[in-house]
């Protein structure tokens, strides 16, 4: 990690020096993948004012922080940025978390299936494989609703447009539905 930093009307002291790789190393230790860090400081009249740019691939962070002390001052910009990393790793955990839509069509309707009915034990369940499919295209619950009521059948498999999870809607009682939506911890 490259670590570059300055200063206007201000000299930067080897105790300036040695707090900002401290608090570089604070910022590194949450976030690993930092290709760079920045830092400027400012002094105008009695008032310092820090900011800082952390660059990683893909990313980058900015903060900004007016304090009357020089060392406050990187200390609350280090704590903007270790908030905005910790918000940015909370959305890219999220976002592993969905499977996109190509992904779940893909798997629940393969071009070819395959038609191995080989029986090793008698105690082995054997699964045939069918030809049913089920809509493509996401379903919100209103939707599939109609469709259930529509279709035959005492169940719906459906993906559902507001999670793009697949979900199952069955018929529990006339007029009664039951509703199963999955839960990917």
């Amino acid at each position: 990690m490259k670590v570059t930093y300055s200063g206007h009307n201000i000299k930067i002291t080897d105790d300036i020096h040695a707090y900002i790789l401290k608090r570089a190393d604070k910022i590194e230790a949450r976030f690993n993948g930092m290709q760079e860090l920045n830092v400027v400081l400012k002094a105008e009249k009695h008032q310092f004012d820090a900011e800082m740019i952390v660059t990683a691939p893909r990313v980058s962070f900015y903060a900004k922080s007016e304090t009357h002390e020089v060392l406050s001052a990187l200390d609350t910009v280090t704590d903007k940025i270790i908030s905005q990393l910790r918000r940015y790793k909370d959305r890219v955990k999220d976002r592993r978390n969905v499977v996109p839509h190509r992904e779940v069509v893909a798997r629940l309707n393969p071009d070819e299936v395959e038609s191995s009915l080989e029986v090793e034990d008698i105690d082995t369940p054997v699964v045939v494989p069918t030809q049913d499919k089920f809509a493509s295209k996401p379903l919100t619950l209103a939707e599939a609703t109609t469709e259930l009521q529509a279709s035959n059948s005492g169940f719906l498999l459906f993906l559902n447009a507001d999670t793009r999870q697949v979900n199952l809607l069955y018929e529990m009682t006339k007029g009664t539905y039951g509703w199963v939506e999955p839960l990917f911890a």
